[in-house]
């Protein structure tokens, strides 16, 4: 990864600190100077060592009652770069991404706890002088596409009826260059070909054999103190902001207040995803990585290379009254990160499905899929019944065509799907709705984490599902004991009948209440 060249000029950053000279252990590294409290301005100086560069650190955690990011400024001839801790500074992993305000700003948001460096690089041996500034910036605005799906594969998805011993002899016999075991208990079985019209070939001749129950495509889908960016939550509690109509959300402190001074347990929620960024302050403690696995990459540590499963993680769990980015909805959820989507993030249905048993296996009370396709896939059918056959609530999100159709797998039988909603309380004009539709729940201008640290608005269902399964996770860890059917029934019951009057197909059973959910909890 590249290092990030910051050239500018500087304008009226004006402050009289300088530095102090207190070095952390280790590095070498130089205190960043204070802040003029009234400005929130300083600068950074000093003198490039014989190879050019000077380290200085900071901790997040100084800053945060005053803003959310620091502005770097440096001259046209200097490099900054910024590293969210120690260990990725001696090992220097680059923190990966910078925002930029008309070419002339590195802006780093505060997002880590503990100790932050910046190395600044230029002429050996001369002098520098880098402004720099605290600000409070809102979330980015960005857009998430449409949900959707890859259907050419050189990958089968087999589900044998026959014995163990024909799996691999109908591998060879098909010319099959790989074959790999999606479950045995299922009997789902992964035959890889070296192009699609062979992958179509083989198709059709497993379909002609005894003891194939059926054959597919393994095609792709694709997804869908207090906090400092608690104020853009309209979801949580919606006063009008922005527009909005003053009690357009969740109910979301009601509901913590009602839940105040019961007893709550942990409860293990499996995001099925694009995987999770687990160093933010806001996730610590809240992400269970020794329970996630990568199926994309084949290894236990499932970390986010996109942001997708970061944004769904941070609204169903992120650590609250922290100062740092935001709240969310269950301060007992602890999440499980699965990742079967790449950093395109586009995954095939095999990993999905794989996806989804493996979170039933390390007991998982709720799973999230902010996952859609056009096509439906009998594999992930196969483990989405396996998961309601365990008790699992597997919440889904509705697909963001805005059509009269669910996408793949919210239309399955198995699972809570939820459209989303805006701040006025109607459908969002992106949300899928029809057949199968069960909840809505905010989906539009939601803010959370991407992963890299920054705080975005985005839009769609992926966000609305997991507002469900945030709150299903707190009916959880109140009773430990209620049936993922209990769960469902309630969350129906409870929600905002919107739209006609009970049951419709564009707002099903109305949209999400979290308080009057806990009330109706027996």
């Amino acid at each position: 990864m590249q290092k990030w060249l910051v050239g500018l000029t500087v304008f009226g950053l004006l402050g009289t600190a300088v530095p102090i000279q207190t070095e952390a252990a280790g590095t070498g590294a130089k205190k960043l100077p204070s802040l003029d409290l009234e400005t929130k301005k300083a600068y950074i100086k000093g003198t490039f060592d014989s190879k050019g560069k000077a380290l200085f650190y900071f901790d997040t955690k100084t800053y945060l009652t005053g803003g959310t990011h620091l502005k770097f400024a440096a001259d046209v001839t200097e490099a900054v770069t910024v590293y969210d801790s120690q260990t990725n500074y001696k090992q220097q992993l680059v923190y990966g991404r910078y925002d930029q305000v008309t070419n002339q700003s590195l802006i780093f948001p505060l997002s880590w706890s503990g100790r932050q460096y910046i190395e600044i690089e230029g002429k050996k041996n001369t002098s520098f002088v880098v402004p720099f500034k605290l600000e409070r910036l809102q979330p980015l605005r960005e857009l998430i596409g449409q949900s959707g799906t890859v259907a050419k594969s050189s990958s089968l998805v087999v589900k044998m009826t026959g014995p163990s011993s024909q799996k691999q002899q109908l591998s060879e016999k098909t010319d099959a260059v790989k074959r790999e075991t999606i479950d045995a208990g299922l009997k789902l079985e992964k035959f890889t070909y070296r192009t699609v019209m062979q992958a179509l070939a083989a198709k059709r001749q497993l379909e002609q054999t005894r003891g194939v129950a059926y054959v597919e495509l393994d095609s792709q889908m694709h997804g869908l103190g207090n906090d400092v960016f608690k104020s853009y939550q309209w979801s949580l509690n919606n006063t009008g902001q922005r527009g909005g109509v003053k009690g357009a959300d969740i109910n979301f402190e009601a509901m913590k207040k009602r839940i105040t001074s019961k007893k709550q347990s942990t409860v293990l929620v499996a995001v099925i995803d694009t995987g999770i960024n687990p160093t933010y302050a806001d996730f610590a403690g809240r992400v269970r990585m020794d329970l996630g696995y990568d199926f994309v990459n084949r290894r236990q540590l499932a970390i986010d290379d996109h942001g997708h499963g970061s944004h769904i993680a941070g609204i169903i769990a992120a650590n609250s009254n922290n100062t740092y980015g935001m709240s969310g909805i269950n301060a007992k959820a602890s999440i499980i990160p699965i990742k079967v989507l790449g950093e395109d993030n586009y995954g095939s249905n095999s990993n999905i499905a794989k996806g989804i048993l493996h979170a039933v296996k390390k007991k998982a009370k709720v799973i999230n899929i902010s996952i859609g396709g056009g096509f439906s896939s009998r594999a992930i059918e196969d483990a989405l019944a396996y998961a309601k056959k365990q008790g699992v609530l597997v919440v889904v999100a509705a697909g963001n065509e805005g059509t009269n159709k669910l996408s793949y797998p919210a239309r399955s039988q198995y699972v809570l799907s939820v459209g989303s909603s805006n701040r006025f309380d109607k459908r969002s004009a992106f949300s899928n709705y029809g057949e199968g539709l069960d909840l809505i729940a905010p989906g539009q201008d939601i803010p959370s984490y991407l992963s890299d640290g920054v705080s975005a608005f985005w839009s769609g269902t992926s966000m609305a599902a997991p507002h469900v399964a945030g709150v299903a996770s707190v009916l959880y860890s109140l009773k430990p004991t209620i049936k993922a059917s209990e769960v469902e029934s309630i969350l129906k019951k409870s929600a905002q009948d919107l739209g006609k009057k009970g049951y419709d197909t564009s707002y099903g059973y109305g949209r999400l209440d979290a308080d009057r959910a806990v009330r109706l909890l027996k």
